[in-house]
């Protein structure tokens, strides 16, 4: 009996493309950045990337993501570096054979559906530091998490329990974001 082998081609490819793709506009894509960008495909743009978020010290986190970042850096298809040994905090960059990791999942990552995601996520979160992508997300979670529970998520409700989880920011940067996510119509907020 023969048996097969699943390899997430999709997740591996959805990685590098990332790197590609914020390669010349990120000022921090590292690790926490790619957690939070993969996140908000998955719970604002709805692309089914394979990952199971759960909240971490630095917002929203699925190992597994890690692992398959580990796995294609050792594949060479992208390198993952130390900023410096002073901060924490890595960079993600594409390298020369990151098209060939693309290669495996040209249906998924070209697909309208994924592309048109890819585009928009780059627009609107691409240049953001891995700190507000942290605030953003942990943000989007919380209302994606009260409205699992049938709870009311309005925005009064979701800034209180973010400034409760994440003391770091003020109540003005939580709002702040907030009121952007609502605009953008990324976070959902019901009564």
């Amino acid at each position: 009996m023969k048996s097969k082998i699943e390899i997430p081609w999709k997740r591996y490819a959805l990685i590098a493309e990332l790197a590609k793709r914020l390669d010349p506009i990120s000022p921090q894509f590292g690790k926490t950045a790619l957690q939070k960008l993969v996140f908000f495909l998955q719970e604002i743009y709805q692309i089914d990337c394979g990952y199971d978020f759960e909240l971490y010290s630095y917002g929203p986190f699925d190992s597994q993501l890690l692992n398959d970042l580990d796995l294609i850096d050792n594949w060479g298809c992208v390198s993952v570096n130390r900023v410096n040994d002073t901060f924490a905090g890595y960079r993600i960059r594409p390298t020369e054979t990151v098209d060939s990791i693309r290669k495996k999942a040209t249906e998924f990552l070209d697909n309208g559906k994924t592309k048109q995601a890819l585009d928009d996520l780059v627009s609107n979160y691409g240049e953001m530091t891995a700190k507000n992508l942290e605030l953003r997300a942990t943000t989007v979670f919380i209302a994606s998490d009260l409205q699992k529970k049938d709870e009311p998520s309005d925005k009064e409700k979701i800034c209180y329990i973010v400034g409760k989880i994440k003391p770091k920011f003020t109540k003005q940067e939580i709002e702040e974001a907030a009121k952007e996510l609502i605009e953008k119509g990324h976070l959902k907020i019901r009564s």
